[in-house]
């Protein structure tokens, strides 16, 4: 098992992918901080010209908006950023992190060294949340790093500063999110021998999911019962939830119906489980002695 995780670790680092997304979530951080501030001061600046007229509630709301790129409103702001790019790039790694496999013909010869069809998945499993952990930690660093630039540059007061604590607790909660994802990318990928098929099945899942669950509970509150067992409300009770700050929440008019944070992460472990049970028993009965 050791030796399997040792190898996965190994080309982990020694492939293109893993670093390309890395380097990806710190410019993206950057550029988002950096837009923000250019939208919004020009929109500041063309209504203090006349160019634009004066909005119903002056420019309070500008301000707000452009007061979030400060340091102190990282663990609210940066973070969710973070963490919304994050949750697509990890699926779409997931899924190519395993279906590869398949594709190249490696599992097989995996297979034929001595390994066991457990110790892949689990090797495969466990290199996923220890570099879905590295993203978290770069993408956040990278967040703190833009606002602070960004602040400099624009004149914005830092505040309090960053609460470093509570930049952790949101980072932890928000990538608890990402594993019932990638688990489902990782048993597409696996039942597909396809990292395509993955990849499309967790994006899928992940976007049209959450809008059908919104749709159906913002026309009846009542169906939240139902999809209050799927992925997507459970991985927004946890979001919502990490801040510590209702503002997000009472803009959302179904954000009331939403499950408790406990039952959340208890589900979306559960989720997790299944998944890789689901993958597991696939890979166990697999034939592999033609193709991958």
């Amino acid at each position: 098992m050791l030796r399997l995780l040792r190898s996965e670790l190994y080309r982990l680092v020694r492939r293109w992918m893993p670093w390309i997304m890395l380097g990806l979530i710190v410019v993206i951080a950057f550029v988002f901080y950096f837009l923000i501030w250019v939208s919004v001061n020009a929109q500041l600046q063309a209504v203090k010209n006349g160019t634009l007229p004066v909005p119903a509630g002056g420019t309070t709301q500008l301000e707000q908006t452009l007061r979030q790129i400060a340091p102190d409103r990282v663990a609210q702001f940066g973070v969710s950023v973070v963490a919304g790019l994050g949750s697509v790039m990890l699926i779409v790694f997931a899924a190519s992190h395993v279906g590869t496999e398949f594709g190249w013909g490696t599992f097989r010869t995996l297979l034929a060294h001595g390994a066991s069809r457990s110790g892949f998945l689990v090797s495969k499993a466990v290199s996923l949340v220890l570099y879905a952990v590295v993203f978290m930690i770069v993408g956040s660093i990278a967040a703190i790093a833009a606002s602070y630039t960004v602040s400099a540059v624009a004149g914005i007061s830092p505040g309090s500063g960053v609460d470093f604590a509570e930049v952790a607790r949101v980072a932890v909660k928000s990538g608890y999110t990402f594993l019932p994802y990638m688990a489902l990318a990782l048993a597409i990928a696996v039942w597909s021998k396809s990292a395509g098929a993955g990849i499309a099945t967790g994006l899928v899942v992940y976007f049209a999911e959450s809008i059908v669950a919104g749709i159906l509970v913002s026309l009846n509150k009542d169906y939240a019962q139902i999809v209050n067992w799927g992925l997507s409300r459970n991985a927004s009770a946890l979001t919502r939830t990490v801040s510590g700050q209702a503002g997000p929440t009472s803009q959302d008019p179904t954000a009331s119906t939403l499950p408790d944070p406990t039952q959340a992460a208890i589900v979306l472990g559960i989720y997790c489980a299944v998944f890789l049970v689901l993958a597991y028993w696939r890979l166990r009965s697999r034939d592999v002695t033609v193709g991958g």
